[in-house]
């Protein structure tokens, strides 16, 4: 049997200091999650209005996104409250992109 160097010595990783996320951070980033999520049968609706619909064209794009980004504006305004606040703060148009770039 044979033995390594790196064997013998005991390997101690240095730590390093990072910030810690919030819990607000976290829950900002499962709301924007989550809304992803949500969008996503918008965006696959609009798809399916739309079969002439081209994967990869920037145009397509853009149509999907400004269709599902104001269904999620309109749901936002509806709900209300910090998942409202998170739609109108931008959190629906980043969800409406996510979806019509995984549906195209």
């Amino acid at each position: 049997m044979s033995s390594f160097k790196s064997e013998n010595k005991s390997s101690h990783l240095p730590l390093t200091s990072c910030e810690a996320v919030s819990r607000e951070e976290v829950r900002k980033f499962d709301l924007e999650n989550k809304l992803a999520e949500l969008a996503v049968p918008l965006a696959q609706a609009w798809k399916d209005n739309h079969p002439e619909a081209k994967p990869g064209s920037e145009t397509d794009l853009d149509a999907c996104v400004l269709a599902v980004a104001i269904e999620m504006a309109i749901a936002g305004e509806a709900v209300g409250g910090p998942i409202g606040a998170v739609i109108a703060a931008g959190g629906g148009v980043a969800a409406a992109s996510v979806a019509c770039r995984r549906v195209l």
